[in-house]
């Protein structure tokens, strides 16, 4: 997707936490002793995060691949323990990670100090096994050199397939030599990572916090290592059973079509852009006949570019439009001009839509969908999606491209990881009502089979409404308070104004 997408309690005293670090060592084994996962507690590079005495930090050393008794590599996953600001915090702590897959978490870090999480609890932030500072780290600067081999040289910037398919083979050669087994890089296994790392921080009880593709992932310790979870929260929840590449094309144009048909609801909107909808669709149809050019500066160095796109490019730009509920608010102006003829109204869309492609560990996010969903999803359905209007046959979208369904290897899971979660647990879902990546519906899915959870929806909001909407952070403290409640929702339900004039976002 472009997508899209805790702490041990540590005792404060320095002799309370020898004994912590002891025991640890003890139980959970070491490099040379009999234990299969153990912890090695370490600073982390200054470039990552600083030593401080707010942090703790270390590397949790698993088995690369579990289920495979052959394989006898381990992989060393960082984390860090920040500690809370307050005195008597509570004792169970947060565990986080971000989505992608293949997004990296411990930046977050830098800015603890204004995590209003850390006010009441500790937070650990784990990385997942392939990301950027795991070792071994997917991070493939040939894979993302070669998406964007087409910027400005072809059609909607496509990359060039032969560059991609070259990058690939290389890729999996390198790994080849290196002895890293692909098939050990799953939500499956990272779900086990998890639980090892709160059984050696000997944890009792800790909340889970995944967003986007990581609540799939807490959905899956949920399943797999309930034991020690008090609660968990998840922002745009991807479900196991989701076919994601068939369905996200469908979905982002029913989010356009709400958002146009919202928009007709504003007074100034409607006189503005009235009949935006049916405008659009010509624009999307003349694209076809005569792709339009958008003039761009690179996402990677700002260098000037030019992109010719046809109606899947124009897409492109509106998907990128719908992922940020900013996005949004800019997104009816933006397409009345370019309706117009102002097309460079749709060149920051552009650049994300684009951007997006890159910075990520792309070998982790490849061995994800390849090992897990692509092998349930049909590709007739993937490179032809059904239900879409004529102007849009060329619309596709995956989450990784199109190329890896030959170049890459592809695995042989088991049924059950396409097959929804069911649990007792608390668990907090909020849901935007705009979001293209992960819509309403597969929330209300997932909450109907969720006895305890509770669905919060957030009007007007796009994905990960935790990180937009100013009543979020009550919303969270108040569920890890007591997560048998559901939270007050206050104003999730008012939609703000979509209104947004082009005008203000030039202004510097």
């Amino acid at each position: 997707m472009p997508m899209v997408r805790a702490v041990d309690q540590l005792p404060r005293t320095a002799t309370q936490l020898l004994g912590l670090l002891l025991a640890t060592c003890l139980s959970a084994g070491s490099p040379g002793g009999s234990g299969t996962a153990w912890i090695e507690w370490s600073d982390l590079p200054n470039t990552l995060v600083e030593k401080s005495p707010d942090l703790k930090t270390g590397y949790l050393v698993v088995p690369e691949r579990r289920s495979h008794p052959g394989n006898h590599r381990m992989v060393r996953l960082p984390f860090i323990v920040m500690k809370s600001r307050s005195a008597s915090p509570q004792p169970d702590p947060i565990l986080f990670t971000v989505g992608g897959p293949g997004g990296s978490t411990l930046g977050i870090a830098r800015d603890r100090g204004r995590n209003p999480l850390l006010e009441e609890r500790d937070l650990i932030l784990f990385e997942q096994r392939g990301t950027r500072h795991a070792d071994p780290s997917l991070v493939i600067p040939a894979i993302d050199a070669a998406l964007r081999s087409g910027w400005g040289k072809r059609l909607n910037g496509d990359p060039d397939p032969k560059a991609v398919r070259k990058a690939m083979a290389s890729a999996l050669r390198d790994f080849r030599e290196q002895g890293v087994d692909l098939a050990g890089y799953t939500t499956k296994e990272s779900a086990a990572d998890i639980a090892d790392l709160r059984r050696l921080l000997e944890i009792p009880s800790w909340n889970l916090f995944g967003i986007s593709y990581s609540t799939k992932l807490m959905l899956t310790v949920l399943r797999d290592h309930p034991e020690g979870v008090r609660s968990a929260l998840l922002d745009s929840v991807l479900p196991l059973e989701a076919n994601w590449d068939e369905e996200a094309p469908a979905h982002i144009l029913e989010v356009l079509d709400r958002v146009l048909a919202v928009s007709q609801e504003d007074e100034f909107l409607h006189a503005r852009c009235p009949d935006l909808k049916q405008r659009v669709f010509r624009l999307l149809a003349a694209a076809n006949r005569k792709p339009v050019t958008v003039s761009i500066k690179s996402p990677m160095d700002q260098s000037p570019l030019a992109i010719r796109l046809d109606a899947a490019g124009i897409m492109n730009c509106i998907y990128a439009g719908l992922e940020t509920a900013g996005g949004i608010r800019r997104l009816p102006l933006a397409l009345e001009a370019a309706c117009r003829g102002e097309m460079q109204a749709l060149g920051p869309f552009l650049e994300e839509y684009l951007g997006s492609s890159q910075g990520s560990a792309i070998g982790m996010r490849l061995a994800v969908w390849c090992n897990e969903e692509f092998p349930f999803e049909r590709a007739s359905r993937m490179l032809r999606p059904r239900g879409l209007p004529p102007e849009l046959r060329r619309f596709v979208q995956t989450a990784v491209t199109p190329v890896a369904l030959k170049a890459w290897p592809r695995g042989r899971p088991d049924p059950a990881e396409n097959l929804p979660v069911r649990s007792l647990l608390p668990v907090l879902i909020l849901s935007g009502e705009f979001d293209p990546d992960t819509p309403v519906t597969w929330a209300r899915r997932t909450t109907a089979l969720l006895p305890n959870a509770h669905l919060l929806e957030f009007a007007g909001m796009s994905h990960l409404p935790s990180s937009s909407h100013p009543e979020s952070v009550r919303i969270l403290k108040a569920f890890l308070a007591d997560p048998s409640r559901r939270p007050d929702p206050g104003t999730i339900g008012v939609r703000p104004p979509l209104m947004h004039s082009l005008e203000q976002d030039q202004k510097p």
